[in-house]
This record gives C-alpha cells, structure tokens and sequence, in this order.
C-alpha cells in the first residue's frame, strides 16, 4: 500500500513538473506571439507615417517595433530610410548597416545605403554597395544606373556605359536609365547615340525636363543651336523652376548674338539657383571665347 502511493506520488510530481514546464512554454510562445503583434503594429503604423510624410512620427514607431523586436532588419532598413529622407546621412548608414549585420542577404539595404553613401562622399564605398547588391539581385536595374552614374563622374566610362547598358535591358521602359545612358554617350563623343536615347526617353515620358535640357546640350554640340533653343524651351514648360535649363538656353541665344534674350535668361537662372554663378560664368566665359575666335561650336 506504501509503495503504490509513492508510487502514486513520483507520477503526480512528474505531471506537475511536465505540466509547469508545458504551461510556461505556452505563457512563452504567447508572450513572443504578442511581442511580434506589437512591432508588427509599430511598424506598419510607422510605413503609413512616413508615406503621409511625417517623418518624425515614422522613426518613433520603428523605434518602438524595434524595442519590442531588436533584430528585425527590415525594420532597421525602413528606419533607415526615414532618415535618409531627413538628411541624416550618418544615422541611415548606421540604420543601414544595422540591417545588414543582421540579414547580410537583405540586398535593398546594400542598395540603401550605398545611396546614402554617394551622398555621403563615399564613393568607393557606394560602388561597393552597389556591387554587393547586384551579387545579391541581379535584376536590381537601379543599382546598375547608380553605379553607372558613379562611374562616369568618376571618367571611367566604359564601365559606365556597360552598366547603363544592363540597366535598359532590365527596365526597358525606365525614361530616367535612357537619359543617363545619354550623358555617357555624350561624354565618349557618340552624339547621336546621346540623341537616340534622349529620344527614347522622350517617348516614354514627353515631361522629362532633364531629357529635353541634355538633347538640347547635344544640339547645340552639334551645331544645331535653333533645335537646342527648342528644346530648352520644352524643358522649361515641363519644369518652370529648372534653373539649367534657363542658363543653357542662354547660352544659346548668346551663340545667336542676342544678348537680350540671353541675359534675361542668365538673370533668370540665377534667381531660381544662385549657386550656379561660378559655374555659368564660366560657361558663359568660354561662349564668348568661341564667338570671339570665329569658331564653330
């Protein structure tokens, strides 16, 4: 009789020990299951925040779902993001590189901050990003683009143009990879290249300002300076505030001896963008150097 109520008693004491350690398992898994729900809520609140542009109110609500969630890369990339939008440049790279610490395969974080790393003068640093990103997802034409772009500032025009290239193979319709591709094809001498793919730019989006100012420069590269004066003028109906445009189209009439019209033009430019004063002067320096030898454009 003794021994059958211990043994009663052993088996009553594993079920309680079993029963203890089940009960605080489901307590565990409920509490984790919570924990996602809050940063989970934190963070679609603070997507919602940062499209309606409050960008404060965003990065209180990614710190909060990464309070409840501290290794959550996506979060750290959003978060990211949001102070990019800020200007924050050091916080999104730290926010950034955060996220790829975490997910060293999330390739829109590499992507993000070798953005905010060209902004950052970062340079080597951003084509490596770029890089990695592209390793990582191949389709990524943006990369490719901010890349190329990196590259031809940097001269090296070749890899410029070959990422460019890969750039309209994957977005063929993507008007803004035609136009930088027509910057390259510029700079290497290949003007109606350039043109071509102003053109196509053109025809995927007739308001892109940017690409009727960079087939104008081509024009009036080639002489043409009446189709580059058209242009301009297209680029300022599309973008009344393009302060490029302005000094361009200046140049222009200035090519064309009216000094009327391109003084009211310069004017113009730099009371959008005062900035450019060094730059246009000595534009508009080199311009009258040409007129004066009797040259050609």
């Amino acid at each position: 009789m003794r021994n059958d109520m211990k043994r009663r008693m052993i088996v009553n004491s594993c079920f309680c020990v079993a029963f203890v350690i089940t009960l605080a398992g489901t307590f565990a898994s409920s509490a984790q299951a919570q924990t996602s729900r809050f940063a989970a809520a934190y963070y679609n609140r603070g997507n919602e925040r940062y499209k309606q542009g409050d960008l404060d109110g965003a990065i209180e609500d990614y710190d909060a779902a990464l309070t409840f969630d501290p290794r959550w890369a996506v979060a750290y990339n959003m978060r990211g993001t949001v102070r990019y939008a800020k200007g924050d440049l050091e916080a999104s790279i730290a926010d950034y590189t955060r996220a790829i610490e975490i997910n060293p395969r999330l390739a829109v974080a590499y992507y993000n901050r070798g953005k905010a790393r060209r902004d950052n003068g970062e340079l080597d640093g951003s084509v490596a990003d770029y890089t990695r990103a592209i390793e990582i997802k191949p389709g990524l034409g943006a990369a490719y683009n901010n890349r190329g772009n990196i590259r031809r500032e940097r001269g090296e025009l070749d890899a410029a143009l070959a990422d460019l290239d890969k750039a309209v193979r994957l977005e063929s319709r993507n008007a803004v990879f035609y136009n930088n591709r027509g910057l390259i094809r510029r700079q290497e001498g290949d003007l109606e290249g350039a043109i071509a793919d102003y053109n196509r730019a053109l025809e995927l989006n007739s308001q892109f300002a940017d690409a009727y100012s960079n087939r104008g420069n081509v024009r009036q590269d080639k002489g043409d300076v009446d189709g580059s004066i058209r242009d301009y003028d297209s680029a300022i109906r599309s973008a009344p505030s393009f302060a490029k445009a302005y000094g361009n189209r200046g140049l222009a009439h200035l090519f064309k001896g009216d000094m009327v019209r391109a003084q009211k033009d310069f004017d113009q430019c730099l009371m959008l963008d005062p900035a450019l004063k060094p730059s246009l002067q000595e534009q508009i320096d080199r311009a009258k150097q040409i007129i004066a030898s009797g040259r050609r454009l």
